[in-house]
């Protein structure tokens, strides 16, 4: 009995030895180097789950970022200013000699599983200051995963116009018309989940659940219901950004060939409220999803795909502002 037991043990550690060999090897196909730390890994979750969201004080809005946060969220240093953005600290009223630009999104612009200092809007910044020398260029960011067209219009109502934006950069996604929440999470207020521990759980084991489990991503037309609420947020943005003196530009970030007649679709309806209207689409011509995709299983765009979108979005906004006003 004792020599059957022996044995029985010795085949247990040998699955769970084989088990675990075979999730760090996973692990190190998904994540690199990243695979031997603790903190990075424990950061691969959903905004909803990371302990990074708190209840917003401004109605509408639902949601924010914690201030003062220092961390890791999908691998990527995360770090928030005293309010509440994933940003430096910004003074209310910009500096002299400094034009500011606001950007109002979601996850692409947050962004998640990138360095803020090499998200799309940084770049755009760094990229007019070489364009236009004799000013210099701040992105100011208000960006939070998640966040529906509704939040966005919200964000741009409560948060934004107290530091004087010169132009508003407005994000949509091919995600954004079918980002809808109920009623009731507009008013009902916001209690954060529990915090989910990613190291702790199996990668290898939800690879394959989502793989069994997990609808194929849309990419077929929307439907009119989905585009209706959309485009009378549109209309109010121009309409509030006009209304502090700040021109408006819609950015429909996508990457995705898939997804290039909806992207379309976006900034037809944007044309008929604004000016500026940017669909960066055809800058990613002929390139993989996998080579532009922070993980093989997060499909968020990577540095690699955060600097085209810069170099697709700055022509159309250094023509906005220097048709501006001075």
């Amino acid at each position: 009995m004792q020599r059957f037991f022996g044995r029985m043990a010795i085949v247990l550690l040998a699955v769970l030895l084989t088990a675990g060999a075979i999730e760090q090897t996973f692990r190190v196909y998904l994540f690199g180097w990243s695979a031997f730390s603790y903190a990075r890994i424990d950061s691969v979750h959903d905004l909803w789950v990371s302990g990074l969201i708190r209840r917003a004080s401004a109605p509408g809005v639902v949601y924010e970022l914690e201030p003062g946060v220092d961390t890791y969220f999908k691998l990527a240093p995360f770090r928030t200013d005293s309010s509440g953005r994933r940003d430096v600290e910004r003074p209310l009223v910009p500096p002299p000699g400094v034009t500011r630009l606001a950007i109002v999104g979601s996850s692409f612009s947050m962004p998640a599983g990138v360095a803020l200092e090499v998200a799309w809007h940084q770049e755009l910044a760094r990229r007019l200051d070489t364009m236009a020398p004799a000013r210099r260029h701040e992105a100011i960011n208000f960006a939070v995963g998640g966040y529906s067209a509704r939040q966005l219009l919200a964000v741009l109502e409560s948060k934004v116009f107290a530091y004087r934006p010169d132009l508003v950069l407005f994000e949509l996604t091919t995600h954004t018309p079918r980002l809808t929440y109920p009623e009731t999470f507009y008013t009902t207020p916001y209690a954060p989940k529990p915090v989910t521990h990613p190291f702790w759980s199996s990668f290898v084991v939800e690879r394959i659940r989502a793989r069994l489990t997990r609808p194929a991503p849309d990419h077929s037309a929307y439907a009119t219901a989905d585009l209706a609420p959309l485009d009378a947020i549109m209309r109010e943005a121009v309409r509030l950004a006009s209304g502090h003196d700040a021109p408006l530009c819609f950015v429909i970030l996508n990457m995705n060939a898939a997804d290039a007649d909806n992207a379309r679709t976006l900034a037809t309806m944007a044309k008929r409220h604004a000016a500026c209207v940017v669909d960066t689409t055809p800058a990613f011509a002929g390139m993989r999803l996998a080579d532009l995709s922070i993980l093989p299983t997060d499909a968020h765009p990577n540095a690699t795909a955060h600097a085209i979108f810069a170099r697709a979005i700055a022509p159309a906004v250094a023509s906005l502002l220097a048709r501006a006003p001075s």
